[in-house]
């Protein structure tokens, strides 16, 4: 039936008033007008919902049985809209992401204060995974978007670029190669260099540049969050390969430029395809790419 809502609304309205003038001039109705919807109403559920008479109006068997159920209909409906008015307002809402732990570690959490401080109503999930999981993350729906590679996309995925990173050599200050403005990769050839885990994304580049230069990788500490990596860099026990985007700001590292093409990487973001993003996941993309 057609105005089903309208048409319950009268009805509710009549049973809370115990008049139909009363009822008619809460809605802005004519009697006459209010009239023919409860007619109406009744003849959708074939039942009659109210009995009438002159000085009074009361509800009938029916009429009782249907009155909580609809109140309980039009409280979900209205907390329906009111909740997708505040999701659309960016009132409140979740946005889940999965990025790559060197974006969390870095470039992330500036994004994430400042749309804190726009929304403090959306809540932000944050998986800091590797480049693989990010991929069958988004493609299994368990978060919004990912923030990754290119390398290992896959059907039903897009990749939209939103920043270049590249690999640098990060050592202490006091390190003998801190004062170096670039440095080539063959110099690194045959350094002991700290490497993130074998499932990272950064590994298998490193691992890549290396072995197509035929130059020797040689393994030193393994971690498998950069953060961790970078903390072994710290205290002196040696130097590592990572991208910039890992750079936690602290100053207590010199990150030294590698001069060696292909050492850049596209960072983007990872959605499914023919997918739209929610308002609040739509605007956290673009304060990423506005930041990034």
């Amino acid at each position: 039936m057609k105005n089903s809502i309208q048409h319950i609304r009268a009805f509710l309205a009549v049973a809370h008033s115990g008049s139909f003038a009363k009822a008619a001039l809460e809605l802005n109705l004519s009697p006459s007008a209010l009239t023919v919807q409860i007619q109406q109403l009744e003849e959708w559920l074939g039942v009659s919902l109210l009995e009438r008479s002159p000085r009074h109006v009361s509800l009938t068997a029916a009429g009782q049985n249907n009155l909580r159920p609809m109140e309980k209909l039009l409280l979900d409906l209205d907390n329906i809209v009111a909740g997708s008015r505040d999701l659309a307002a960016l009132r409140r809402g979740v946005v889940t992401i999965a990025a790559l732990p060197s974006l969390c570690s870095g470039a992330l959490p500036p994004v994430l204060r400042q749309f804190r401080e726009q929304f403090p109503g959306v809540e932000v999930r944050l998986r800091d995974v590797v480049a693989q999981r990010i991929d069958a993350l988004v493609r299994e729906g368990e978060v919004d978007f990912g923030l990754g590679v290119k390398a290992r996309m896959s059907h039903g995925l897009d990749f939209q670029v939103v920043m270049t990173d590249r690999l640098c050599l990060f050592v202490p200050h006091k390190h003998a190669l801190a004062r170096r403005s670039s440095i080539k990769l063959a110099a690194l050839a045959g350094q002991p260099i700290i490497l993130t885990g074998r499932d990272s994304s950064v590994r298998e580049r490193v691992e890549q540049l290396f072995a197509e230069e035929q130059l020797e990788l040689v393994p030193g500490l393994e971690a498998n969050y950069m953060s961790t990596v970078l903390a072994l860099v710290r205290q002196g026990l040696g130097m590592t390969l990572l991208p910039e985007s890992a750079d936690e700001g602290r100053g207590d590292l010199v990150r030294v430029p590698v001069d060696h093409p292909g050492v850049s990487r596209e960072i983007g973001l990872i959605t499914r395809s023919n997918q739209s993003l929610s308002p609040a996941a739509q605007r956290f993309v673009e304060l990423v790419g506005n930041i990034l």
